[in-house]
């Protein structure tokens, strides 16, 4: 899984998606929209701090019981070496990654949170493209909280905030309003219900996953059911997602049902989490539909993924993922990072995936990985094997590789392959 830092696509594909003049537009574009976006932040991070104090006052906690903000996180150093789609002309690069993760407890019922990264990368590839940090700084929502603050070469500096939010809980009921992550998947690799926070599953140095501005609210009215309801504005309201989600379990089965508006496209579909024979079975569905005709494009499609997990006697746990991507066809631009998340409408670079994954515990401090995915219809593939071994309590190592197969005049065959070292202190 190459991180924001490994290999993007050849010159000629980035350069037809790079052209200096649309670059030097859109970087105006973003500096006009900067003070805009900074005065959404102040509005959006007012409101918030105003509603927990009202609630906290209804509540009558008392300033008492404030607690003082705790910060957890980590830091982790992850030299690579990287191998083109002829698995030669190796490079070497480097990503020294923090993560910090602060909570702040006004009360029993009231808490703000705020979590982002940090990162320093090295790519001598970066020289040639230096369009690359204009592309990692963008941030898309309505708080602009990413920040290139070194492009020197072949270094570029990155800070962004993904968790920025307060929530409030009481009863039944659960209010988070800001950053945050709304994860309404089920499967493993690919979810089409997750119509907020889409990821890439190649990207492995991102366990956290992106968030998304918006407000939340659920409602719990049984010890199994629950009510969600999630808007996540957007500066052009076309691109804005507003959606409900409604969970229950039937019978011993998980099952929900999600509808709703998603940038400018009706959405509706579901999901389950049940077991067969003492294995795990899920799946989910969402067919899009433009609520505009677009000429030469079908206005539906469905996107689905069901899946089986196993846990086998020697402690191996493995799962088999089958995905139809029917919004393949809809020629949704172009990507340069096969890090990037793609849309829940088209969410895999074919139209068919197969995925297989292992892990197995050797020793309670010795663990092992491989994860493989063929897609069909591009003759791609993808394999990722892993070894992680924790050298003391916060302190692992980890071992990953990743090679990408196949897939001529795809993403999948400018990929090439990454061998990946990682030394994680967790505080």
């Amino acid at each position: 899984m190459h991180s924001p830092e490994g290999r993007v696509a050849e010159s000629g594909n980035i350069n037809a998606g790079f052209e200096s003049h649309v670059m030097n537009e859109t970087a105006l574009n973003m500096s006009i929209s900067n003070i805009q976006r900074m005065r959404t932040t102040t509005i959006i991070a007012t409101i918030a701090l105003n509603l927990i104090f009202l609630f906290d006052l209804r509540a009558g906690t008392g300033v008492g019981s404030i607690e003082s903000p705790t910060l957890r996180g980590y830091v982790r150093n992850m030299p690579a070496l990287r191998l083109d789609r002829d698995f030669s002309d190796p490079s070497f690069t480097n990503l020294f990654h923090n993560r910090l993760n602060i909570r702040w407890n006004i009360s029993s019922n009231f808490h703000l949170v705020a979590e982002g990264r940090n990162r320093l990368f090295y790519n001598t590839m970066f020289r040639d493209y230096p369009q690359f940090s204009d592309m990692l700084g963008h941030d898309g929502g309505l708080m602009d909280l990413s920040w290139v603050w070194l492009s020197d070469g072949s270094w570029i500096g990155h800070s962004m905030a993904d968790r920025l939010y307060a929530d409030w809980r009481a009863d039944k009921w659960h209010i988070r309003v800001g950053r945050q992550r709304i994860n309404w998947g089920i499967n493993l690799v690919s979810n089409p219900n997750d119509l907020f926070n889409t990821y890439s599953f190649f990207d492995f140095d991102y366990p956290e996953r992106p968030g998304s501005d918006a407000l939340r609210i659920q409602y719990f009215p049984g010890d199994l059911s629950r009510i969600q309801l999630a808007v996540s504005p957007a500066k052009d309201t076309r691109n804005m997602v507003a959606a409900a989600m409604l969970g229950s379990n039937w019978e011993g089965v998980d099952v929900q049902a999600v509808a709703g508006y998603y940038r400018h496209r009706l959405a509706m579909g579901g999901g389950w989490a049940g077991s067969i024979g003492g294995a795990g079975f899920k799946g989910e569905a969402t067919w899009f539909y433009d609520l505009e005709e677009k000429t030469g494009v079908d206005r539906g499609n469905i996107v689905a993924s069901t899946g089986l997990d196993y846990m086998f006697a020697n402690g191996t746990f493995g799962v088999v993922e089958f995905l139809y991507n029917g919004g393949y066809d809809r020629s949704p631009g172009e990507v340069f990072m096969i890090t990037e998340p793609l849309r829940p409408d088209n969410i895999m670079f074919s139209k068919y995936a197969v995925t297989m994954s292992a892990q197995r515990s050797l020793s309670p401090i010795l663990q092992s990985g491989l994860a493989v995915m063929a897609l069909p219809d591009i003759e791609a593939a993808f394999l990722m094997p892993s070894i992680n071994y924790s050298v003391k309590r916060d302190l692992d190592f980890e071992l990953i590789g990743q090679i990408f197969l196949g897939g001529s005049g795809t993403i999948f065959a400018e990929a090439g392959a990454g061998f990946f070292v990682s030394l994680q202190y967790s505080f």
